[in-house]
């Protein structure tokens, strides 16, 4: 592995930040589910905590997702 190579290696956040995401809006889709759909009355039914759940979820994954693909194309390109 070249320098920047090894550099830029170090400084990727894809897979934290995509764990942390996932974790978070894990979390967030769970409360959604799990409160009482009264609670939402106030802002015409929306459970705005499902949604926004479901969204970091996805967008934590797609984090992670990236980082996995870019391991698999560095091993690849190393010949491993």
């Amino acid at each position: 592995m070249t320098e920047s190579t090894q550099a830029r290696h170090l400084l990727d956040l894809k897979l934290p930040l995509g764990g942390l995401l996932v974790f978070c809006g894990a979390i967030l889709a769970v409360y959604g589910l799990a409160v009482d759909p009264q609670m939402y009355e106030k802002s015409e039914g929306i459970n705005i905590n499902l949604l926004w759940g479901i969204v970091v979820l996805l967008v934590g994954a797609l984090f992670l997702l990236s980082g996995a693909v870019q391991a698999l194309r560095e091993k690849r390109a190393k010949g491993v």
